[in-house]
């Protein structure tokens, strides 16, 4: 998988090696694995919780762009039950249970009520509109991340491809070690698709609201209680440096 990164390196450089200590709050290993979750169909900015987790759906940027706050962004679906996906999605292959399909170009925020977590890996897959689609990469998944200090940074990794029946597969994407280390405030997960002259986009011309996403197996580091106030008297003392070193 071809993975891209913005202002990363650059972050981990300076501003996560320089506040090291006050990041490493006590935190505990959780996995959000929908499996708990009755298949559901969210509209945008509605809310539910997972393994510590809120996420809200987002219905497309364009959309919003445009004044519109209503319609569906996302759904609860079942990969043991064949009809779950409808007559026209067709399901990723690889899943174990259910999983959240971001749909129509839609997008999912993701954040944590403790105010940070860290992300390990997490497993995705091309939610096609249709199903016999040829075997080609036409899209990627999109994190748009911002961490607790205020700075923002967008990755991308490629959706896998179809199994052996034509149906497109689930994939890992393992999270490079200077982001997993990184306190996140929230992440944004989205879809764009390939436009066959080297642009990935949402909103795709030739095929609008098809951009969508499966996500799967989140596993994160979620503060344990108690940690949070520890980690805001840290950063505090970080702005008083950064004052006098003006």
């Amino acid at each position: 998988m071809q993975q891209h990164f913005t202002r990363l390196k650059k972050l981990a450089g300076g501003t996560l090696l320089g506040a090291a200590a006050v990041f490493a709050a006590p935190a505990h290993a959780s996995v959000a694995s929908f499996d708990g979750q009755a298949p559901m169909v969210y509209n945008h900015g509605e809310k539910f919780q997972d393994s510590g987790l809120t996420f809200t759906s987002q219905i497309s940027a364009y959309l919003q762009s445009q004044g519109v706050n209503s319609g569906m962004g996302g759904a609860i679906l079942d990969s043991n039950n064949p009809n779950s996906c409808g007559a026209l999605n067709d399901c990723p292959t690889g899943g174990s249970g259910k999983f959240y399909a971001g749909l129509n170009d839609g997008s999912v925020d993701i954040g944590h009520a403790g105010g940070f977590f860290s992300l390990n890996s997490l497993r995705f897959a091309f939610f096609t509109p249709l199903a016999g689609l040829e075997n080609l990469t036409f899209g990627q998944l999109v994190l748009n991340a911002t961490t607790v200090d205020g700075t923002s940074l967008r990755l991308s990794t490629d959706f896998a491809g179809q199994d052996e029946d034509g149906h497109f597969m689930f994939s890992t994407w393992k999270l490079a070690p200077d982001f997993k280390a990184l306190r996140l405030s929230k992440i944004n997960l989205s879809a764009c698709l390939y436009d066959g002259n080297g642009g990935c986009f949402n909103m795709a011309d030739w095929a609008p609201y098809a951009a969508q996403f499966a996500i799967d197996d989140l596993d994160v580091n979620v503060p344990l209680p108690g940690s949070v106030p520890l980690l805001l008297l840290g950063l505090a003392g970080l702005a008083a440096i950064r004052r006098r070193a003006h």
